[in-house]
C-alpha cells in the first residue's frame, strides 16, 4: 500500500522518478523546475528538508530555496499551501491515470 510505503525506510524513494514528462507538464505546477517540483513533491510526501538534502544529494539550503521558489510560483502563502496543490495535482493525475 502506497500510504504505508511513503512512512516506511524507503519513504519518498518513489518520489524520485516522478511522473511521466506529459503529466509534469500539465496542472497548476507546470511552471516548476523539475527540481523545484521533486522538492515539494517529496516535502508534500512528508519528508523534512535534510532527508530531501540526502536523497537528492544536494545542501539543504538549496533545498530551502527551491521549496521558497516552488511557493512563489505556484502564488502560495505557505508551503503547507503549496504543499497541498501539489498532493491536489498528484490525486488527479492518480485518477485520471485510472480512469
Amino acid at each position: 500500500m502506497e500510504s504505508t510505503r511513503l512512512f516506511g525506510e524507503d519513504r519518498g524513494l518513489s518520489y524520485l522518478n516522478g511522473p511521466e514528462r506529459s503529466e509534469r507538464d500539465s496542472g497548476v505546477a507546470a511552471n516548476l523546475s523539475a527540481f523545484e517540483r521533486r522538492t515539494l513533491e517529496l516535502f508534500a510526501a512528508g519528508l523534512p528538508r535534510r532527508e530531501i538534502a540526502q536523497l537528492l544529494n544536494r545542501a539543504p539550503k538549496t533545498i530551502s530555496n527551491s521549496l521558497t521558489a516552488s511557493r512563489d510560483k505556484l502564488g502560495a502563502r505557505s508551503l503547507a499551501e503549496a504543499a497541498a496543490l501539489m498532493a491536489a495535482e498528484a490525486v488527479s493525475v492518480a485518477m485520471k491515470a485510472n480512469a
